[in-house]
């Protein structure tokens, strides 16, 4: 499950024991929780948001770049913050199958986010072409309307049992 965060809760260094003690209330792993903050947020308090971010991945929930690539996209933030995740903006995404640049920033922000252990989530996947593009770049996690458009809880569970019912067409 990924949770947007605020800018409040970026810098409030009770903030993770409150994640805490809400995980431990629903009896929820802390690795089933990705925390998605921007890059503009990271660089309004950087030093106490680095705190605060390393005490929740201490508890072990993920933390995602949300929207790289449309902000400060500074490497030396990436390398140094206490991240898991790096969610490509759907810019990038969108226009991978049509623009050759478009694809070679996707491509290098995977293999970059590869080489430093992250996940890659694309953002903003619209059409099949552009699924099966990244799925043979190998991209972790693939994320748009193409897919599934924002379902509210009490249907979620009934589109995931629908999905679990259809035997998956990759080989593997």
């Amino acid at each position: 499950m990924a949770v947007n965060v605020s800018p409040s809760n970026l810098v409030d260094e009770a903030f993770p024991d409150q994640v805490r003690a809400l995980l431990s209330r629903y009896d929820l792993p802390a690795e089933s929780l990705v925390l998605e903050v921007t890059e503009s947020l990271l660089m309004e308090d950087r030093e106490r948001a680095v705190r605060v971010l390393g005490r929740l991945r201490e508890d072990g929930v993920g933390v995602a770049i949300d929207d790289y690539g449309t902000g400060y996209s500074s490497l030396a933030y990436l390398a140094s913050l206490p991240v898991t995740e790096v969610k490509l903006d759907r810019t990038f995404v969108g226009a991978m199958t049509g623009s050759p640049r478009a694809e070679s920033i996707v491509t290098s922000t995977l293999q970059l986010a590869h080489a430093l252990g992250l996940v890659l989530v694309a953002e903003g996947a619209e059409d099949q072409e552009t699924v099966d593009a990244l799925t043979a770049l190998g991209c972790d996690v693939v994320q748009g309307y193409h897919l599934s458009r924002p379902l509210a809880p009490e249907v979620l569970w009934e589109w995931l049992e629908d999905r679990a019912a259809v035997p998956s067409s990759s080989s593997g």
